[in-house]
């Protein structure tokens, strides 16, 4: 019997310490638990689909907790409907993930990857790799992840410009970023970033047509959610040489099928969607998600409820 329930490898100090005030079970996945009617707490990272009938199999249910700042694997509306309240962290892993993009820009455009992998086998074949610097930087989604990455752009001489039609034209530029259209990030920057949650308003957002309008030396990086991109367009962008690069850390599916078309291409760098999973990332995320766990379950109020379904999730 266990009133918090941890899926998915979740762990941090501050989880661990829930241990001296509740029965806490770690298990891989919520059907795998010894029991659930018991389950007051489930703390998720992104493969769990909370959704109505998991609800239905945790009567006991108070919280989910989301050991992230997404929230598209939860369905928010139905854990309302059945009186759970859902918490999430959606700034904790703001420089991890805003890091770990640039970090992949920079790996496309020197060709770090493909010339490691030149030198492991053996050769010495030198490559001209490209300067971002004196280029322009395109967010799409200007949240906190958004903003943070158009701060680092800047730091190595790169201009920024951002769509988010949810920001106020002033508050980008109180940011520092020009506010643009889509087509406008497209047709002038050298990397466009995705900062945008999955919904169905931004689903395949990276279109074959959008992809038609970016620049032949253009990067795109990827750190979002894989739904955002069409990777059948992208791939054939990237087989007939219309864009430069791309940088993937998430994919949809998740792992994605193999062969994977994406991963035999030399201009294309891929990580497991670990943009966010820094070791101090991560205890920050644990700590936020344990102290809302804590709260709720004494009847109090979480720091970081989830937004309302229309609103936007960060």
């Amino acid at each position: 019997m266990a009133d918090v329930l941890v899926v998915e490898g979740v762990e941090g100090p501050a989880l661990d310490a829930l241990e001296s005030e509740f029965a806490v079970e770690r298990a891989a996945r919520p059907q795998s638990a010894t029991r659930l009617d018991d389950v007051r707490a489930l703390v998720v990272r992104n493969a769990t689909r909370v959704d109505g009938a998991l609800l239905a199999a945790l009567p006991s249910l108070q919280v989910v907790g989301r050991a992230g700042a997404g929230l598209d694997n939860v369905d928010v509306a139905a854990a309302r409907a059945a009186g759970v309240t859902v918490t999430y962290a959606p700034a904790e892993n703001t420089a991890a993930t805003a890091e770990h993009t640039l970090a992949l820009a920079l790996a496309v455009a020197h060709r770090v990857c493909e010339l490691d992998r030149v030198v492991r086998d053996g050769a010495w074949a030198r490559r001209f790799g490209t300067e971002l610097a004196g280029g322009t930087w395109g967010v799409v989604g200007l949240g906190r992840i958004g903003r943070a990455v158009a701060a680092l752009a800047r730091g190595i001489g790169l201009r920024t410009v951002a769509f988010d039609p949810a920001v106020p034209d002033v508050d980008a530029r109180a940011a520092d970023v020009e506010p643009v259209a889509l087509e406008t990030v497209a047709r002038t920057a050298k990397v466009i970033s995705l900062h945008v949650p999955l919904v169905p308003a931004t689903r395949r957002l990276v279109s074959a047509e959008l992809l038609r309008s970016m620049r032949p030396d253009a990067i795109l990086v990827n750190t979002a959610r894989g739904g955002l991109v069409d990777e059948e367009a992208l791939l054939a962008a990237l087989r007939e040489g219309r864009i430069a690069g791309a940088a993937l850390d998430v994919r949809d599916p998740e792992p994605p099928a193999t062969p994977d078309p994406l991963a035999a291409l030399d201009e294309v760098v891929l990580t497991p969607h670990v943009a966010g999973l820094s070791r101090e990332a991560q205890e920050r995320v644990t700590e936020a998600v344990a102290r809302d766990v804590r709260a709720v379950l004494a009847g109090q109020p979480p720091r970081w409820p989830a937004p309302a379904p229309a609103e936007p999730a960060g």
